[in-house]
């Protein structure tokens, strides 16, 4: 099977996770079956082209089996996961990662000279002096399999009331709003935990236990509102080997997004993705 060239295919960036593991997704939009294998060289560059410091490193994994990419798959777009007969890898990038200026793309250079491939990647200039001096890429690997189980049917739906931007070392004073949409009335033997975490500029997370005493049976198609408190401040600081590492957190000004979960057995959907804050100095 021949190897893919960059103008066989399509690149997008999936969703991020909270410790700075973003998937990148490919898609062969060829008449024929191509195959991608290793790791690839991954660059960020500014607005005019120019790559910028640091360059990636490849990640110490053994499996570099190749993988095949279809021929007429539809990519689902957006931050949709990648499906079977598409690619992937894992870019491992933390938010305080040292750049010089602006990175406006990130590019990928395919193995065995068989070209580049760029999409959008913003992130701010940082020259800190605990500024991370490197980020990881994994090697390409399959998409989710076909037959993945389906995902649980929610139990509440769930929407963010938030202010328009918090002073660090304050308490985000917010609301989280749940819909019964279960079809059933609940009641709360014990109350959840849920785990709120914010992820952009800074990098924190808290679990709490929901307060659902006062709600006693939760009725279907019922709406009840949460008071919630975050406090913005750091409880675990410093440098972690494991670029995949989340007990590191730090705060920065500047713009996050805001995510709620909630703790076995309930599952909660939020109405309108995440939520956005943005963090100032006093």
């Amino acid at each position: 099977m021949p190897f893919c060239r960059a103008g066989d295919l399509s690149l997008r960036v999936g969703r991020g996770g909270v410790s700075g593991d973003t998937p990148v997704i490919f898609t062969n939009h060829s008449s024929t079956a191509c195959q991608l294998q290793g790791i690839p060289r991954v660059r960020l560059l500014d607005r005019s082209g120019q790559v910028l410091p640091p360059l990636s490193t490849a990640m110490d994994i053994a499996d570099e089996a190749p993988v095949e990419l279809s021929a007429g798959v539809r990519d689902g777009g957006g931050i949709t996961p990648a499906v079977a007969g598409q690619a992937q890898l894992t870019v491992f990038m933390r938010s305080d990662l040292c750049l010089p200026r602006p990175s406006a793309k990130l590019e990928i250079v395919l193995p065995s000279a068989a070209g580049e491939l760029a999409t959008d990647w913003a992130r701010p200039t940082y020259q800190g002096v605990d500024c991370n001096q490197g980020f990881f890429v994994s090697p390409f690997v399959n998409a989710i399999p076909p037959t993945a189980a389906p995902f649980p049917a929610p139990d509440f739906t769930l929407e963010y009331i938030l202010p328009g931007s918090v002073a660090i070392g304050e308490t985000l004073k917010y609301k989280a709003v749940l819909t019964n949409v279960s079809g059933r009335d609940i009641r709360f033997t014990t109350c959840p935990s849920y785990l709120e975490s914010i992820d952009g500029t800074s990098l924190l997370s808290a679990r709490f236990a929901l307060n659902c005493k006062p709600v006693g049976i939760f009725k279907s198609g019922e709406t009840v509102t949460f008071a919630m408190e975050f406090p913005i401040v750091v409880t675990h600081s410093g440098l972690c080997a494991d670029p995949a590492c989340s007990k590191v957190e730090w705060v920065r000004p500047g713009p996050n997004s805001v995510d709620w979960v909630m703790g076995a057995p309930f599952i909660a959907v939020g109405k309108n993705g995440e939520g956005r804050i943005t963090l100032t100095n006093f």
